[in-house]
């Protein structure tokens, strides 16, 4: 089948799947958020006003005020930005990481495959939370432990999957055809085999998303990630727990809008999943 062709099928089973279109909707909604929250937010997120304490949602404060008078709306729309950026930054360095050496383990094997495996059963063997929580409060906490944090606690999924998928494209009759022809290893891997893992590693990116974002909540909910003023989610969530009687809007709006982001990366991630597995190729 010709790649083009193959390419409009895949689409064409993703445009098909209306929950990944809504994904795609919610996703790129909160792109847009984060883009434009200068424009989008009607109060800097961080300026306090003594005026305007504890307000309930209203015209204008959509979503209330917090203690300090800030207005929660603002803070949500830029919590997009630190949400995007925590989520991307956690998957490129657990990508880079894990990838590679999923990938090495996988091709070359034997001894350094078996060590490097043993390596990720260790790290796996582990709950991914606990581990980010003892790294980042090791480290003292901020925006960048928190990355650091979570992406050396996650890197493993990356690696064994990364590995499985070598390990099962690399005993294809065409692999031994470049082998017998005399391709070198960097001619495969890079010919053959990295094209063939992409697409189970784009989607496992995707649905690994809105984990990183709700791991890095939770750290700063505990006061291990963002440090105040900073207007993230984990963090303004936190900020409410002593208002959760009388000021329910301080901690319920980042909380939704956590749970709508988590959302749509999981339609999205499901939706290329359904378009990528060969196994719907034969049902079509």
């Amino acid at each position: 089948m010709e790649e083009k062709e193959l390419f409009a099928k895949q689409l064409q089973r993703l445009v098909k799947n209306r929950l990944s279109l809504v994904g795609v909707f919610i996703v790129a909604l909160i792109v847009v958020a984060a883009a434009l929250a200068p424009y989008i937010a009607p109060y800097d997120p961080i300026a306090q006003d003594y005026d305007a304490l504890l307000l309930p949602p209203s015209p204008q404060h959509p979503m209330g005020t917090d203690d300090l008078g800030r207005d929660i709306f603002s803070r949500v729309v830029y919590g997009t930005r630190y949400a995007l950026l925590i989520g991307v930054a956690v998957v490129a360095l657990e990508l880079v990481l894990g990838a590679f050496l999923g990938f090495i383990a996988g091709y070359f094997g034997k001894f350094l495959g078996s060590f490097i495996m043993r390596v990720v059963d260790m790290v796996l063997s582990i709950p991914t939370l606990v581990l980010a929580l003892a790294i980042a409060g090791a480290l003292g906490g901020g925006l960048l432990v928190l990355i650091i944090a979570i992406s050396v606690a996650g890197w493993g999924e990356f690696a064994r999957l990364v590995r499985g998928q070598v390990l099962y494209v690399k005993e294809f009759t065409y692999i031994e055809a470049a082998r017998a022809i005399g391709a070198r290893d960097w001619h495969i891997m890079f010919k053959h085999l990295v094209p063939n893992c992409l697409g189970p590693v784009i989607v496992y990116s995707t649905l690994y998303m809105p984990a990183a974002i709700l791991w890095s909540a939770a750290l700063s909910f505990l006061g291990l990630g963002a440090q105040p003023p900073t207007p993230e989610w984990g963090a303004i969530i936190s900020d409410g727990r002593s208002f959760i009687a009388s000021a329910w809007w301080i901690s319920t709006f980042p909380g939704i809008a956590i749970m709508i982001t988590t959302l749509g990366f999981n339609f999205v991630g499901d939706g290329l999943r359904d378009a990528l597995d060969p196994k719907f190729e034969r049902q079509l």
